[in-house]
């Protein structure tokens, strides 16, 4: 972690590729929950942005709602206020302190956090890729709101990735976080044609790791960043053979498996 700082009670952590120029633009991608380790495979080419909130239940939720148990407390509904710190004024201090590619920022989170990311696309267009992995689809009335209300954030990559497992031990409204998912899916599809849509296997908590580091190689691809060049090893019984490839046709030999 290169800085940190308290914004608008917006814990924020950042991190800088080691070979950082003040002379040279980077893309940035701005990270609910802050977990950055998870995005590792991009922190040479990219500024990684965490954002702590003091009160995700707040802060990542698009409206009031009550618990999903007893006990547990409401959810807040304040990710308006949270993206106008976010959007309003955050990202203007961090293109204030670094240079930032304009044209290849990245925001989004897991779960709440995806959430959040995907809200924001009806009211805000300061950047140009949103992600969501296992994002809370089964939030009440948010089906209903992306089906009804027009995207703003129209102009930007969509990365949604959720499990076809998600909620299969509870009996609440979390038991059909798939369906709801489903139906987010299919609906955004409509708006961003271009999108990568992902339903994998696996359970909300399942796979973490893997599924950021499929949202970075999808993303490193579409950025055109952290991209080596390719280097195949043909062994035989008697020879072995090393021979260099572009990455153009590298990409092409792992699409044919």
């Amino acid at each position: 972690i290169n800085n940190e700082f308290d914004w608008e009670g917006i814990q924020v952590k950042i991190s800088l590729p080691s070979t950082y120029d003040p002379n040279q633009t980077y893309p940035a991608i701005l990270l609910n929950d802050g977990n950055l380790d998870f995005l590792s495979s991009l922190s040479e080419s990219v500024i990684l942005v965490g954002l702590i909130s003091k009160n995700r239940l707040d802060d990542y939720t698009p409206w009031q709602a009550s618990a999903l148990r007893d006990g547990a407390p409401d959810f807040g509904g304040q990710a308006n206020v949270y993206h106008d710190h976010l959007f309003g004024g955050l990202l203007d201090k961090l293109q204030s302190l670094y240079r930032l590619d304009e044209t290849r920022l990245a925001y989004g989170g897991y779960s709440l956090g995806g959430l959040a990311a995907v809200y924001s696309l009806f009211s805000f267009d300061k950047v140009s890729c949103v992600f969501s992995i296992c994002g809370s689809f089964w939030y009440p009335d948010f089906v209903d709101y992306c089906k009804e209300e027009t995207v703003k954030n129209l102009d930007c990559l969509l990365y949604l990735q959720n499990g076809q497992t998600e909620g299969v031990h509870h009996t609440n409204c979390l038991a059909q976080a798939p369906v709801y998912a489903e139906q987010i899916h299919t609906s955004l599809q409509k708006c961003y044609p271009n999108g990568q849509f992902v339903f994998d296997p696996y359970g909300h908590h399942e796979q973490v790791a893997e599924r950021f580091l499929a949202f970075s190689n999808w993303l490193a691809q579409k950025w055109k960043i952290g991209k080596s060049q390719g280097i195949v090893v043909f062994l035989t019984k008697s020879l072995s053979l090393l021979i260099w490839i572009p990455d153009e046709a590298c990409d092409e030999a792992k699409d044919d498996g």
